[in-house]
């Protein structure tokens, strides 16, 4: 196999799992979904109070339907919403809804997002003779029209909105299946969304729909099929993966740059790798050895003294007569491999500093 079947193999593989990746990360939870909904039996559904209010006799239904759908002509509604834990954070009051409110009605919202706090997980409030169980350390700051609160701010709360209110609550289980124990708790949200004519519960919101709902969002074109489905950005992966492949095997513009082979020099290379050793041993004495040994040759031959290894002293004498010089400092160069032979790295710099100043005379 050449090396290009192998990109296009690893491009492949790269795609597929992009896709299973979106794939699961797109795919509905059903646990999810039916959080806080009328149809769910797990503790965090609502079934069970949905069934406490008919036995009570309540005007309630269950509203799958957007709520653009509500006749803005009827008032004196209670529009139950409890958002699902994952999108307490985006929700809020759309204007439509706004102006729904200000006709008379009531909205009631329960998980709506509120930073923790550093209050007990569960509590017990107090509301008229009911005691309420709250479990979360969630509050708002404290707010003026407080149904329920404590010291660490609000947790159930109404805003007025001319002849309508909202009413929030910052945990969306005060009545799920997990409180059929705590008959206050059922009765608390009862009393919250009794006091107009008809209650609607959003099942929309959990993805409950009318079968002319259905009908209706079938009729839509495909793109807006694809839009609300995981193969939109499905769709956006593979587009951008096909152009990077295509990118990748266009050639460069202009003609093709050769590269050039770099020439090894074997010495340099073998001199930068003993440099490298001897200074990771702190073999320093070698160097000074060899580098004394190689300066004064040098020094020799320019005063005319030839190759052979003469003694230091006539090198001495000789360099003194030559430049009328004093010759200590240079007998100190010559005796630093015997004296000091383990220079650190700014002493041997200057050390070599100073056989260049000889060399320059």
């Amino acid at each position: 196999m050449n090396i290009n079947r192998k990109k296009w193999w690893i491009l492949g593989i790269i795609l597929v799992a992009v896709t299973i990746f979106l794939t699961l990360l797109a795919a509905p939870n059903s646990n999810k979904l039916l959080a806080g909904s009328t149809f769910g039996k797990n503790p965090n559904g609502y079934g069970a109070w949905y069934q406490y209010m008919i036995d009570q006799g309540a005007a309630i239904e269950r509203w799958q339907k957007p709520f653009s759908a509500l006749e803005t002509n009827k008032n004196n509604i209670s529009y139950l919403k409890i958002l699902p834990p994952q999108t307490s954070k985006f929700y809020s009051l759309s204007l439509e809804e706004i102006d729904w409110v200000k006709q008379g009605n009531t909205i009631v919202i329960l998980g709506i997002d509120a930073p923790p706090t550093v209050a007990p997980f569960t509590t017990t409030q107090s509301y008229k003779d009911l005691q309420i169980k709250i479990a979360t350390t969630r509050r708002k700051e404290s707010q003026i029209n407080s149904i329920l609160q404590d010291d660490h701010g609000s947790i159930v709360w109404q805003t007025k909105m001319d002849k309508g209110k909202v009413i929030y609550a910052v945990t969306p289980y005060i009545a799920a299946n997990a409180y059929q124990q705590y008959p206050d708790n059922y009765q608390f949200l009862a009393e919250l969304v009794s006091q107009n004519d008809l209650i609607l519960v959003d099942e929309y919101l959990h993805g409950y729909k009318d079968r002319e709902v259905i009908t209706q969002e079938r009729k839509g074109t495909l793109l807006d099929y694809f839009t609300k489905t995981v193969w939109m950005p499905i769709g956006i992966q593979l587009i951008i993966i096909t152009v990077i492949a295509i990118a990748s095997k266009l050639p460069r513009f202009g003609k093709p740059t050769l590269i050039r082979k770099t020439q090894i020099d074997n010495s340099q290379a073998y001199i930068q790798a003993l440099a490298a050793v001897l200074e990771k041993a702190q073999c320093s004495d070698f160097v000074v050895k060899i580098i004394t040994k190689d300066e004064k040759l040098k020094l020799q031959q320019s005063l005319g003294l030839g190759k052979g290894n003469i003694p230091n002293d006539i090198l001495l004498n000789t360099w003194q007569q030559t430049t009328g010089k004093d010759s200590k400092q240079l007998q100190k160069l010559l005796q630093v491999s015997e004296t000091k032979p383990n220079l650190n790295y700014s002493e041997l710099i200057k050390w070599l500093k100073q056989w260049q100043q000889y060399h320059s005379h």
